[in-house]
C-alpha cells in the first residue's frame, strides 16, 4: 500500500466512506478524522475500494483505524495488507479506535490478537430526548442554571451558524483560542482546527450555532449526524455568561436533535481531563463507547 499525507483537500473523495457508523463512536466521523489529521499526522490509501487510515494515535505510536468498506464486510484480506505493510516499514500490526462491537470480528480475523483500553478513549453518548429536554430529577441542576440564564439575559438568542453570522462566529472562536491557552498540545490542536472548520463549513458538511446575548456571541458548537447520531465536535463558551454552557447545550441539541429523527447525541471523549469528566457525566450519559488499541504478531514484523 501507498499511503499520503490527509489533507482538506481529500474530504469529498474520503466522504462516502464515512456515511454508516453503525458504532457510533466519533472517531468514524469527517470531522472528527479531518480536525485531527494534522495532530495525529493521518495519512490515508485505498485499495479496491477499501479506505485505510494510518494515523500516530499517541506519540511515537503508530496505528491503523479498523478498514472502511464501502462494499461488503471486513475479511482477512483487509489486515494482510496492513501486516505486510508493518513487515515493509517494520511496524507491529496495530489497529486503534477500535469500537467494542468490532472487536469479535478482529479477534477472529486476527489470532492472538491483544487488546487494551483506556477510560479517557471511551465517548460519552446520551438520549438526544435526555439533552433537548432535560426533564427529571437528575437535571434539575441544568435547569436552574438555564432559568437563571433566562432571566438575567432576555435578550439572548440562539441562531444557525449562517453567511449572515459567520464572521461574527469566526471571531468568537479566535477571541477564545487566544484568551484560553493551555499547556496542552491536543487543547491549543483543537482551538485551531475549530477555525479551520469555520473556514469551510460546506466542505466539512458541519451544522453550527450561536448563542446570543445581544450583539455579543456567548458560545457557539458545531458537529454533524451521522445516520440517527448527532456528534458534538467543538463546544465552547464564555463562563462570565452565568449558565451559557448549558443554555448552548440544550439549545444546539433542540435545533439539530429535536424533531425525533435524532436518537442519540455523542459528546466525544474526556481525553482523561478532570472537569471535562465531570461536566460530561453530569449529563447522564446511556453509554460510554469503549475504543481499544490491538496488536497482533504477524511473521517477519517488529515488535514495539
Amino acid at each position: 500500500m501507498k499511503f499520503k499525507e490527509l489533507g482538506l483537500q481529500d474530504i469529498e473523495r474520503l466522504r462516502p466512506y464515512f456515511t454508516a457508523n453503525d458504532e457510533r463512536i466519533c472517531d468514524a466521523t469527517v470531522g472528527y478524522t479531518f480536525m485531527w489529521r494534522d495532530m495525529c499526522r493521518t495519512e490515508y490509501a485505498i485499495e479496491r475500494g477499501v479506505l485505510f487510515l494510518k494515523a500516530n494515535y499517541r506519540p511515537g505510536a503508530t496505528g491503523f483505524a479498523p478498514p472502511r468498506c464501502q462494499d461488503g464486510p471486513l475479511c482477512r484480506e483487509h489486515f494482510a495488507k496492513i501486516e505486510d505493510y508493518c513487515r515493509e516499514h517494520g511496524l507491529p500490526p496495530r489497529l486503534c479506535s477500535v469500537p467494542s462491537g468490532l472487536l469479535e470480528t478482529v479477534r477472529q480475523l486476527c489470532p492472538g490478537a491483544r487488546e487494551t483500553t483506556d477510560p479517557a478513549w471511551s465517548d460519552y453518548i446520551y438520549n438526544a430526548e435526555d439533552i433537548v429536554t432535560l426533564a427529571g430529577r437528575r437535571y434539575s441542576g441544568q435547569r436552574n442554571h438555564i432559568n437563571k440564564f433566562r432571566k438575567t439575559y432576555e435578550d439572548w438568542r440562539f441562531e444557525t451558524v449562517s453567511d449572515g453570522n459567520i464572521a461574527q462566529v469566526r471571531e468568537f472562536f479566535a477571541s477564545y483560542a487566544r484568551e484560553h491557552t493551555r499547556d496542552d498540545d491536543a487543547y491549543e490542536e483543537g482551538n485551531l482546527k475549530a477555525l479551520e472548520v469555520i473556514d469551510n463549513m460546506e466542505a466539512y458538511g458541519q451544522l453550527g450555532g450561536a448563542l446570543f446575548v445581544g450583539d455579543s456571541i456567548a458560545g457557539a458548537a458545531f458537529g454533524e449526524t451521522v445516520g440517527d447520531t448527532l456528534f458534538v465536535h467543538t463546544e465552547k463558551a464564555l463562563t462570565e455568561f452565568n449558565g451559557a454552557y448549558p443554555m448552548l447545550v440544550n439549545q444546539f441539541a433542540q435545533k439539530y436533535a429535536g424533531d425525533g429523527k435524532i436518537k442519540y447525541i455523542n459528546r466525544e471523549e474526556d481525553d482523561g481531563v478532570e472537569g471535562l469528566r465531570i461536566s460530561k457525566q453530569s449529563y447522564h450519559p446511556c453509554a460510554l463507547l469503549e475504543k481499544y488499541v490491538v496488536e497482533w504478531d504477524a511473521a517477519g514484523s517488529a515488535r514495539g
